[in-house]
């Protein structure tokens, strides 16, 4: 159970390297009291762009926004490269009006959890600033 200072989130991420592609979608909620719908995607390696970012909605409407958003990416031939992780981050990075600010740093919680977990696969884009 996460403590008052951690927010409990969970994520997954998809990749595609078909036809010299080499690009991911990293698809993430937090679930704690303000919850958000996050998805990040760009080039293998890269922090990646903000693709998705829905706040001020239910949890239930923020697994909704990604399980969407990873359905889309799926038909299109991405497949996983991290599998469901559940991970918690600090509370400080989950105020739903900064969530922009804080994608990254969301994002590296959960790679370094993924990655700790063995739920990485090795076809996962490499998060940077995820070795904290």
């Amino acid at each position: 159970m996460p403590s008052s200072d951690h927010v409990p989130g969970f994520g997954w991420e998809l990749h595609d390297d078909r036809g010299g592609s080499d690009k991911f979608y990293r698809l993430i909620v937090l679930a704690g009291p303000e919850p958000l719908a996050l998805g990040l995607h760009g080039s293998r390696g890269g922090a990646g762009q903000i693709g998705l970012l829905t706040s001020h909605i239910t949890a239930e409407d923020a697994l909704i926004a990604v399980v969407k958003k990873s359905r889309e990416k799926e038909k299109k031939g991405y497949e996983a490269s991290r599998d469901f992780t559940a991970f918690e981050v600090p509370a400080s990075l989950t105020d739903p009006d900064h969530a922009r600010d804080n994608a990254r740093d969301i994002a590296r919680h959960f790679g370094k959890t993924a990655r700790q977990k063995g739920t990485e696969f090795p076809n996962a884009s490499p998060i940077p600033g995820s070795n904290f």
